[in-house]
């Protein structure tokens, strides 16, 4: 059907720009957010809430290749945010108390840690055409984290991140390929006396489900099982280690079109280490093997590795470097492979906090199951971009935010007698405010 392979072809902007998108609204919220004294809810608990509006504008809100396929349209974009947190117990200061008061037997600690919320996104295409202004949606990013007996020999974390991804399809499309991911962790950790070592095993579960029927054959779960320790060898110094082994599977499809997602058991391992040379140099570097074979597909028997330097050139200026080469779960086929060289510098300027940032990926896609084209397929892409945050006072800031990302590919996609070529330009320019009360 050639609907449904317009439909499977769309997945491919999904999954070129998700895993960047995703890390770029993270980066935006550490340069941007603000977080105000929030307001105490029972003996222990806090909740903050922000509060923001953008305006903007991009000049390809399809990711269209074709000059008659572009779609300009400004943007309209209402930000609400919050945050649920136990109260930090600072441990008391023995020299503060009184010569005459009782000494308790042990400094008090928390037994219970927890922090959770969010962020949630209303995205208004501001354009006369109807196909663009249907692509309105709602994005969510909402996170929780609790941690039983944190200082304890024994301590238990559970964690659980989702995230509702709205984007739009095509340029003759009504709908999107909204999807819902979500991962669950839960983890036992053993941290012996002194806290200079910590280990223990962790299970992960990932579900990525996509809304509409007609895309549901790209649905997936990833359930993973976790062994590590990390030795603080010295005081700006740990080293690390990490084995893994995990399934992948298909969640099935209702729609109509089959499921195609292949199963797998990767097999990754590596470790690391994270130092810091002098005050101004910091260093990390990891080393590892990954292992997959995906049933009647394609696998990767390859090294894993990364390195990261930062320079502290000033007291309010750092610059980051970083390469890895990696390979991960394909939404659109069996895998990807990543090349990532990433340069990023913050500032601080008086009231100013701004980031700048490129990377380049050099993207190699493999065990494509979909009749739209060849198997395999090879990406360069580049992302740039910077954001700024000009702070009034404590609870209300100004941000800015551009990115300008290309995709370029040799890869030619054909359905309904039409080839498509999924490369493209885009651009967005935002700015607005951010009030956290």
């Amino acid at each position: 059907m050639h609907w449904s392979l317009a439909v499977g072809g769309s997945l491919f902007a999904v999954a070129l720009v998700s895993g960047a998108g995703v890390a770029h609204a993270q980066d935006a919220r550490d340069v941007a957010a603000v977080e105000g004294p929030g307001y105490p809810i029972g003996a222990g608990t806090v909740v903050h809430p922000i509060l923001g509006a953008e305006a903007g504008f991009t000049d390809n809100v399809f990711s269209a290749y074709r000059a008659s396929q572009r779609h300009a349209s400004g943007l309209l974009r209402l930000v609400a945010e919050a945050v649920i947190a136990s109260k930090h117990v600072e441990p008391v200061d023995e020299a503060l108390t009184d010569e005459g008061a009782e000494e308790s037997a042990e400094p008090a600690t928390q037994s219970i840690q927890f922090r959770g919320g969010g962020r949630l996104e209303y995205n208004e295409y501001l354009s006369t055409d109807e196909v663009v202004r249907s692509q309105r949606g709602i994005a969510a990013d909402l996170s929780a984290n609790l941690t039983v007996a944190p200082q304890g020999t024994f301590s238990f974390v559970v964690k659980d991140h989702l995230v509702r991804d709205s984007r739009p399809t095509n340029f003759y499309s009504f709908d999107g390929t909204n999807r819902i991911a979500n991962t669950l962790g839960l983890a036992l950790n053993y941290q012996p006396g002194g806290r200079t070592m910590k280990g223990g095993l962790r299970w992960e579960n990932q579900i990525d489900y996509f809304e509409d029927a007609d895309q549901q054959f790209g649905n997936r779960m990833i359930n993973a099982i976790h062994g590590g320790y990390e030795w603080q060898i010295f005081p700006y110094t740990k080293v690390y280690a990490d084995a893994s082994y995990g399934f992948i599977g298909s969640l099935g499809s209702d729609g109509a079109i089959p499921a195609t997602k292949r199963g797998a058991q990767p097999i990754r391992g590596g470790a690391g280490i994270a130092t810091a040379l002098t005050e101004l140099f910091t260093v990390k570097a990891h080393l590892g093997w990954a292992y997959a074979s995906y049933s009647g597909g394609s696998g990767y028997n390859a090294p894993l590795m990364g390195a990261e330097l930062g320079y502290r050139y000033s007291p309010v200026g750092r610059m980051v470097v970083d390469y890895s080469w990696d390979h991960y779960d394909s939404l659109n086929g069996d895998y990807y492979r990543d090349h990532k060289l990433g340069l990023k510098v913050d500032q601080q300027i008086s009231r100013v906090v701004a980031s700048v940032g490129a990377e380049v990926r050099l993207r190699h896609y493999d065990g494509i199951s979909m009749a739209i084209g060849a198997p395999t397929r090879d990406d360069v892409i580049f992302a740039v971009g910077g954001k700024a945050t000009y702070v009034f006072k404590d609870w209300l800031a100004a941000v800015a935010d551009w990115r300008t990302e290309i995709d370029d590919t040799s890869y030619l996609s054909s359905f309904g007698g039409d080839v498509h070529d999924p490369s493209y330009v885009r651009t967005e320019v935002t700015a607005g405010v951010r009030a956290a009360l």
